[in-house]
């Protein structure tokens, strides 16, 4: 199994996520669901890390980078030989086209 290792603006992007749909929606069974789903999800990488598929661009990238879609949001992950990186975790319908993953 591998180890994981959540990079800081993966973490944002889900305190953002988590807090978004608790406060401003004000729905925090949807915000509990959506970390449990992630957390699901982040288990099953750690066992299956090739198990998604590539993110692909058409912008040159260091790392391969695969995604898994997770209660409407995107998760982008690299895998390394020892260790899972999370990049990010944003919402399916968000332009990505200048965020970087």
């Amino acid at each position: 199994m591998h180890k994981i290792v959540y990079l800081p603006l993966a973490m944002s992007d889900i305190s953002d996520a988590a807090e978004y749909i608790a406060f401003v929606l004000e729905s925090p069974q949807a915000a509990e669901a959506l970390l449990a789903e992630l957390d699901k999800a982040v288990q099953m990488i750690a066992q299956f890390p090739y198990a998604h598929e590539l993110y692909r661009t058409s912008r040159p990238m260091l790392d391969e980078i695969r995604k898994m879609p997770v209660k409407g949001y995107v998760l982008y992950y690299a895998v390394f030989d020892d260790r899972v990186e999370i990049r990010r975790f944003l919402h399916g319908r968000r332009e990505r086209g200048s965020i970087p993953v």
